[in-house]
C-alpha cells in the first residue's frame, strides 16, 4: 500500500472526484439494492492512496441503483461499501436530470469530446448530421457545464465541512470546468487534475468549436497541477495554451503556465497497474475455474485481445490484419488461434451498437472463409469478465493492441506482468503506453493492416531468445514503473508545491 505522504506534515483532507465513483450500485431481481467495485486502473490507484489519507469521493449518480442510493443518503455523504478494508472513506454522489446528464454525457462527453481526444473526429461528424452547432453548445451550455457546476458545488460544500487542510483531486476529462468553477468559492485551496485520455495537437484541437476550447482550457487555469499520461500530451497541451489562453506566458522548459494572475504546472504521470494484485488475481480460485475453461487453447499458438468495443480500439483493422496474414502465410493456418476478449460498452448508443455489429459479423466472415471444422480462427468472448481475459494472458504468444489513439491502455501492460510464455507485444506507435514500451514492443501504424499483418508474423516466427529478451524487458519496466510510482509522483509534485505555502 502507497503511504499518504501528502498527509505527513499536517492534518489534511483528501477530496476526490469524478464522473464515476469507486463503487457502483446495481438493482438485484429481487429489486435490492448491491454494490460492486467500479471496473478500470483508476480506481485500483485511488483507492490504494485513499485508503491512507482521509479521503471523501465525489461522482455522479449514474446507474439506476446509484440513483436510489443517492436519494436513500439524501445527497449527503456516507461510508464507502463493498470495498474491503476501506469502509472509511466517505462518498458523495451527484444526481442530475436525465436530460441535463444526457447532454453532458452522450452528446458532449463520449461524443465530440471523446472523439475528438482520440483523433476519430470524422465519426463525430457522422453522429451529428442534422444536429446544428447551436444544439452542441446548447449541450456545452446545459449540460456539461451545469454537470461540472453541480461537481464543483458539491465539493465545495465538503470543503465548508472541514476543518483541515484541503488537497482536491479532480480524476477526468469530464471535469474541465470544475477547478476554475471551485476557485469562485474558495481560491486558495489545491486542486491537481489528472486528465487520462490523450490530449491532441492544436491543429486537430481546432476542430472543436472555438467557445468550447476557450472554456476548456480557462476552466483547466484554476488547477495547480495538471498531469497528463505522457510527455506528449503535456507538450500538446502548452502548445494549445500559447494558441488559446489571450496573453498566457507558457514556459515549456519549466512546463509551467501562468494565466489571469495564476500559475499552473504542467507534468506527465503515466498511469500504470497494481503488479501485485494482477498476479494475485490469476491465482484465484475464480482465475482456476476460468482456466479449465480455457486450457484446450493453451497448447497452441495464440494471439490475443482485450479490449472495449469502442471504436477506438481498432478492432476491425485488427481482425483484417489477421485475415491477411491466413492469406500471406498458409501454413499458419489452423495453427493460430485468435482470442478476442470484448466488453460492450455505451450499448444505448446507436453508433456503438453498429461497431459491435460490424465486429460480429466480420468475426463470422473470417471464420466461415478461413475456419473448417477443427479449426475457428477467431474466438469472441463477450462480456466483461476481467478474471477471464487476465487467465488467456497468461498464454498469448502475440499481444495485439493495435488502438487508434489510448491515453495509456493498460493491457499492454497486463499482458507483460501476467504472461507466461514470452509473449510478444505489437502495440500502437499513437498508444500512450508505446512512451515507456515502445523499445520491447513491435511497432504499428494503427491505419496500416499490411505493417499489422507482417508484425504478427514476425511476433509468431521470432526466435526464443530474442522472444525472451523482449519479454522480460516489457515485465521490468512495468515492474518498476508501477502504480505504486504513479501515485508517489503525484504526492511528491504536490508536497513540492505545498511547501511554504498557505492553503485555504
Amino acid at each position: 500500500m502507497v503511504e499518504s505522504s501528502i498527509s505527513d506534515s499536517r492534518a489534511r483532507q483528501v477530496i476526490i472526484a469524478s464522473n464515476r465513483g469507486p463503487i457502483e450500485y446495481y438493482v438485484k431481481e429481487d429489486g435490492s439494492i448491491d454494490s460492486r467495485r467500479s471496473p478500470g486502473g483508476l480506481v485500483t490507484a485511488l483507492l490504494t492512496f485513499a485508503s491512507s489519507a482521509q479521503a471523501t469521493w465525489v461522482s455522479m449518480a449514474v446507474t439506476p441503483g446509484d440513483r436510489q442510493v443517492f436519494e436513500r443518503s439524501r445527497g449527503a455523504s456516507f461510508p464507502l461499501s463493498g470495498v474491503s478494508g476501506q469502509n472509511h472513506i466517505q462518498l458523495r454522489s451527484v444526481m442530475l436530470e436525465e436530460d441535463v446528464y444526457s447532454k453532458y454525457y452522450n452528446t458532449l462527453s463520449t461524443g465530440l469530446l471523446w472523439f475528438t481526444h482520440n483523433y476519430l473526429y470524422e465519426l463525430v461528424d457522422g453522429m451529428r448530421t442534422g444536429l446544428a452547432e447551436h444544439q452542441v453548445l446548447d449541450a456545452w451550455t446545459n449540460g456539461y457545464r451545469l454537470a461540472n457546476q453541480a461537481i464543483a458545488d458539491t465539493v465545495c460544500a465538503e470543503i465548508g465541512q472541514s476543518q483541515e487542510q484541503v488537497i482536491i483531486m479532480l480524476q477526468d476529462n469530464l471535469l474541465y470546468l470544475v477547478s476554475s468553477m471551485i476557485r469562485q468559492c474558495y481560491p486558495g485551496v489545491f486542486i491537481q487534475q489528472f486528465l487520462h485520455w490523450p490530449w491532441p495537437d492544436v491543429r486537430y484541437l481546432t476542430f472543436l468549436p472555438g467557445p468550447i476550447l476557450q472554456d476548456m482550457y480557462q476552466g483547466l487555469m484554476g488547477c495547480d497541477i495538471i498531469g497528463f499520461q505522457t510527455k506528449r500530451d503535456a507538450y500538446n497541451f502548452l502548445d494549445g495554451a500559447s494558441t488559446f489562453l489571450t496573453d498566457a506566458i507558457v514556459d515549456t522548459s519549466e512546463c509551467t503556465i501562468e494565466w489571469n494572475g495564476r500559475r499552473t504546472v504542467i507534468r506527465n504521470y503515466p498511469i500504470s497497474i497494481s503488479v501485485k494484485e494482477e498476479r494475485l488475481a490469476v491465482q484465484s480460485f475464480d482465475a482456476r475455474k476460468e482456466e479449465k475453461e480455457l486450457q484446450h487453447f493453451f497448447n497452441k499458438k495464440l494471439i490475443v485481445r482485450v479490449d472495449r468495443l469502442d471504436p477506438i480500439k481498432n478492432i476491425i483493422r485488427g481482425f483484417l490484419a489477421y485475415a491477411q496474414l491466413l492469406d500471406n502465410h498458409p501454413e499458419l493456418r489452423e495453427e493460430v488461434h485468435f482470442l478476442a476478449f470484448l466488453l460492450p460498452t455505451r450499448e444505448n448508443a446507436p453508433l456503438y451498437q453498429e461497431y459491435k455489429s460490424s465486429v460480429l459479423r466480420l468475426i463470422e466472415e473470417i471464420n466461415q472463409r478461413y475456419g473448417s471444422d477443427e479449426w475457428i480462427p477467431i474466438r469472441p468472448f463477450i462480456g466483461n469478465n476481467r478474471t477471464r481475459s487476465l487467465v488467456a494472458l497468461q498464454w498469448y504468444d502475440v499481444l495485439l493492441v493495435n488502438s487508434i489513439a489510448d491515453g495509456m491502455n493498460l493491457v499492454a501492460k497486463e499482458g507483460p506482468i501476467v504472461n507466461q510464455r514470452d509473449g510478444i507485444l505489437v502495440l500502437s506507435r499513437s498508444v500512450g503506453a508505446f512512451e515507456q514500451l515502445g523499445r520491447c514492443s513491435l511497432p504499428i501504424s494503427p491505419t496500416s493492416i499490411d505493417e499489422t499483418a507482417q508484425a504478427l508474423y514476425q511476433a509468431l516466427t521470432m526466435p526464443g531468445e530474442e522472444r525472451h529478451s523482449r519479454a522480460t524487458l516489457a515485465r521490468t519496466i512495468v515492474e518498476q514503473q508501477n502504480l505504486d510510482l504513479w501515485i508517489e509522483q503525484q504526492q511528491k509534485d504536490i508536497q513540492q508545491l505545498l511547501t511554504g505555502q498557505e492553503y485555504v
